[in-house]
């Protein structure tokens, strides 16, 4: 009876190792929506004002991002009393690059129209994944940097896949990495997070880095002010009509 009894304690224990290893990627993601604030704080922004500084190599300019739902953005970079534009306004992604001696706004390529409008899903791949018929998979854990992560690949429906590293602690976003084809040119880029704070009850990161494969300096972005639900007019992502 005795030895009955450490049989039973013995398969409870293995029951709850087994549970407990047996996480599931929709369990970490759970606790990633859970973490940055929740499904119904994250679903009643409905727009949203970024502004701080973006830049590398030593140079730095004033970014201010407009974003709404559903999938609008619109960037502008300033420097030397010049504006360059990008904006998706959900069907059409265009630019304004005074640098490179074009003032009148152009309709950017597929590629720039699928990268617009994946920067214009402020929630991000993981939040209402299904609904964006995205596949996603539990790579398992690895170290970064001294910090435990789960990495999880998300693959879309062109088959492009980006690898997210969430902290095992905290459940919030340290890295991503993706690779994409631009102009027959695979990029290969990595992006850090850091300096969460909330935002209408939503945490944010106020600090990026992105690594490019093959380039020695790295881009940096600082976020400095966010505004939650401003009124946003369409008409500031809708491409001007080209003076003749």
């Amino acid at each position: 009876m005795k030895k009955l009894s450490v049989f039973i304690v013995f398969l409870l224990f293995l029951g709850i190792s087994l549970n407990t290893s047996a996480q599931t990627v929709d369990d970490v993601i759970n606790k990633y929506v859970e973490a940055i604030g929740g499904l119904e704080k994250i679903s009643a922004i409905k727009s949203m004002i970024i502004s701080g500084t973006f830049g590398g190599g030593g140079m730095e300019f004033p970014v201010t991002i407009s974003y709404k739902r559903d999938y609008k953005i619109r960037m502008d970079i300033s420097f030397q009393g010049n504006s360059q534009i990008s904006a998706f306004d959900g069907t059409t992604a265009w630019q304004i690059n005074p640098w490179q001696g074009k003032k009148d706004p152009e309709k950017m390529p597929a590629e720039g129209i699928k990268s617009m409008k994946e920067m214009a899903d402020f929630e991000g791949q993981l939040v209402n994944y299904k609904q964006k018929e995205l596949t996603v998979e539990l790579m398992g854990k690895e170290d970064m940097e001294g910090s435990e992560v789960y990495k999880i690949k998300v693959t879309d429906k062109d088959n492009d896949v980006t690898y997210y590293f969430l902290d095992t602690q905290s459940y919030l976003i340290l890295k991503q990495s993706s690779k994409r084809k631009i102009k027959e040119k695979e990029i290969e880029q990595e992006a850090f997070y850091g300096n969460y704070q909330p935002f209408g009850g939503v945490m944010m990161a106020m600090s990026m880095e992105i690594k490019t494969k093959g380039e020695d300096q790295s881009q940096k972005g600082t976020m400095k002010t966010v505004e939650i639900n401003p009124a946003v007019d369409d008409s500031i992502f809708v491409m001007p009509e080209v003076k003749k």
